[in-house]
């Protein structure tokens, strides 16, 4: 054999392990990045944050873990998209869950679409609450990353105050401290998850409605020439 019939024998296989490798490292398609999401979101659950690494969700996965850098560059931002899209998510809920303007019947359905969401999706619900560190990672983030996220939570706790403010201006309901009172009722409803069993006797609507109510006598709410909407069910 030649050199030079060597040196082309050398640079066919060359050309071809290099084809490989760039075919290993192209994302693949079936999967997406939705797919991935999932797929960690149920990893995070199982194991927490820090017990999940990128080649075990690559593994999960059925790809190689150079394929799934194509999709995100880190664990941390594969957390931070979970997060996001599941915060866009519920705020979507909640939001078009708002249909009217009396402040005491739109508190009563941003409760009801709060409890709902964290129920029907107990899941995700139970994956941040596992991750305890979850904030600290947001905070960790780039300015630019983080800004989707803070955005969202702060739409949310925005409408809550907003309606907890036009109540008491109305006179409708009855409190001291507005922010104390918008996060009392946050977090509340952030924790129906902990202790909620779908095989006990409450439905998902049976504790949304009883959310509602402990949420209504929280703020002291009037309807009605006075009476509290609380004892109105």
């Amino acid at each position: 054999m030649s050199v030079e019939d060597g040196q082309g024998r050398m640079a066919a296989r060359s050309a071809r392990n290099g084809s490989r490798v760039r075919a290993a490292s192209r994302p693949d398609e079936a999967v997406g990045r939705d797919n991935v999401l999932r797929t960690a979101l149920q990893l995070f659950l199982q194991h927490g944050y820090a017990g999940t690494s990128m080649k075990a969700i690559a593994q999960e996965l059925g790809i190689s873990a150079p394929a799934l850098y194509w999709y995100f560059p880190s664990k941390e931002e594969i957390f931070a998209s979970v997060l996001e899209k599941a915060l866009a998510d519920f705020w979507s809920a909640v939001r078009d869950a708002l249909t009217e303007e009396d402040p005491v019947v739109r508190l009563g359905q941003l409760v009801r679409a709060h409890v709902v969401w964290q129920l029907q999706q107990s899941d995700v619900a139970r994956a941040f609450d596992v991750n305890a560190g979850m904030r600290h990672l947001v905070r960790e983030l780039p300015e630019e990353r983080a800004k989707g996220i803070i955005s969202i939570e702060r739409e949310y706790v925005t409408e809550l105050r907003g309606i907890l403010e036009e109540g008491r201006r109305r006179g409708l309901f009855d409190f001291d401290d507005a922010k104390v009172a918008a996060f009392a009722i946050t977090t509340m409803c952030e924790y129906v998850h902990t202790w909620f069993n779908p095989a006990r006797e409450m439905t998902v609507q049976d504790v949304a409605a009883r959310y509602e109510q402990l949420a209504l006598a929280m703020v002291g709410a009037r309807r009605d020439g006075g009476h509290r909407a609380a004892t109105e069910a």
